[in-house]
């Protein structure tokens, strides 16, 4: 990243002012198989997804779209973007803890993925995010190229307020 653009390590709700800026990130991000002005529009007004954001006061740095069913225990990361800039500065992670913790408040039990199998980068952060392997699909994208499926089982969040029955030794 350029000096002087700090990215907050915090995601928040897209707004529908930010479309723009999402539409614009996706095309700075992907060469295909990108989300559409539509598709955006559409999530930022869906109550089954989550749209988030993480920006600097220059602008959008990361986005990241979660989708939910209501007949399925597993919610899909659908998309994540990190601007060129951004990353390998732990912005693409952030954004990953920021939609586990959405889905987890949705009463998801899982976090389902598509990621290209050449995307060694994106591979390793969810790999050590604790995803694993659930299948391949074969020609899944625009070019042609093969998606890994994978998938996390998230743990279910405490109950607010409540405490550890553990002591600490004196």
């Amino acid at each position: 990243m350029p000096p002087g653009r700090p990215a907050r390590n915090t995601a928040e709700p897209a707004k529908a002012a930010d479309l723009d800026a999402l539409v614009a990130l996706e095309e700075r991000c992907f060469s295909g198989d990108r989300m559409s002005r539509r598709s955006y529009a559409a999530a930022l007004a869906n109550p089954r997804a989550v749209v988030l954001v993480a920006r600097d006061a220059a602008g959008l740095l990361g986005a990241a779209t979660l989708f939910f069913r209501a007949d399925s225990p597993a919610a899909r990361l659908y998309s994540i973007a990190v601007a060129p800039e951004a990353r390998g500065h732990g912005l693409g992670a952030g954004l990953l803890r920021a939609v586990e913790a959405a889905a987890r408040r949705h009463g998801a039990q899982a976090l389902r993925l598509e990621v290209s199998a050449g995307n060694k980068s994106a591979l390793a952060l969810y790999r050590k995010s604790g995803y694993g392997v659930i299948g391949r699909v074969a020609g899944y994208y625009e070019d042609g190229s093969d998606a890994w499926r994978l998938e996390k089982r998230l743990p279910k969040p405490a109950p607010a307020g409540r405490r550890s029955s553990r002591r600490r030794a004196t």
